[in-house]
């Protein structure tokens, strides 16, 4: 009996995690549809934004990425108001709720309010600890990938860091001189 209890006081203090991936394309609650990547919005689909505010690819000049993240993720967040996204109890994403600098790096980017961020280049920023690993990798990175949903479409922003970083191999180690006998 006592190891019953045991065993059931062990279960129900065990931590409650998925030993599965975490996978981006969670449903995320019955919204309006909106049109894929492939199908361009009309006027009346997109959520308000400003004119000219429809990048969804291009690229990004590796010194101004740097001078970013120089400042720190602090500084970037300033930029932006975000709110926890939920599925029932669990974490989906970052719900953009504004953006308060005009001027900042996304101002250009095809970012709405409503838009959730899932990940960037695949890996999710549930934890501070998450952010600060994807901040710092995003130093030696050749692109960046941001996985988001809007309405009930996912959707990606893809842009390239220029210049690239080249993968650096380590020169051939200089064969050893024989042995003098």
């Amino acid at each position: 009996m006592r190891s019953a209890l045991l065993l059931a006081a062990l279960v129900a203090c065990a931590p409650k995690v998925s030993t599965l991936p975490p996978s981006f394309d969670e449903d995320l609650g019955d919204q309006a549809p909106v049109p894929t990547d492939s199908e361009p919005l009309t006027d009346e689909q997109r959520p308000v934004a400003t004119p000219g505010k429809v990048l969804r690819a291009g690229t990004i000049a590796r010194d101004r990425l740097v001078a970013v993240l120089d400042a720190g993720p602090a500084q970037f967040l300033r930029q932006l108001e975000v709110t926890p996204r939920l599925n029932g109890e669990r974490f989906v994403g970052w719900q953009l709720v504004q953006l308060l600098d005009h001027t900042g790096p996304l101002h250009d980017v095809d970012v709405v309010p409503g838009d959730v961020l899932l990940a960037i280049n695949g890996k999710p920023l549930s934890r501070p600890d998450q952010l600060q690993t994807m901040w710092e990798s995003l130093r030696t990175a050749n692109v960046v990938q941001a996985q988001l949903w809007r309405g009930d479409a996912k959707f990606t922003l893809d842009f390239a860091i220029e210049p690239a970083v080249t993968e650096m191999t380590p020169a051939p180690a200089p064969p050893m001189p024989p042995k003098k006998k």
